[in-house]
């Protein structure tokens, strides 16, 4: 498995994604393109953080057949943005 390239694409795509977007989305789709990486297997919410009163920060877990994407994100549930904090690759 490349996972140079599958970083460079999650980047390049987080980098292009509207705030308003569906970030967890968006990664499914960038990981599953490659064939290396396997199905889609499930989504888990590892854990979640309030930050503030309007902010709060999460990180979830996509498994894929061949490897996991673990994403940190911090959301403003009031105006439905999404920023992503990281991710890794395992």
């Amino acid at each position: 498995m490349n996972i140079r390239k599958i970083k460079l694409a999650l980047t390049v795509g987080l980098m292009n994604l509207d705030p308003q977007g569906n970030a967890l989305q968006a990664v499914r789709e960038v990981v599953s393109d490659f064939k290396e990486a396997g199905a889609f297997l499930d989504l888990r919410k590892l854990k979640a953080a309030n930050l503030n009163t309007s902010h709060v920060s999460e990180t979830y877990a996509l498994q894929f057949e061949n490897c996991t994407v673990a994403l940190d994100v911090v959301s403003n549930p009031n105006t439905r943005s999404q920023f992503v904090q990281s991710f890794r690759l395992n």
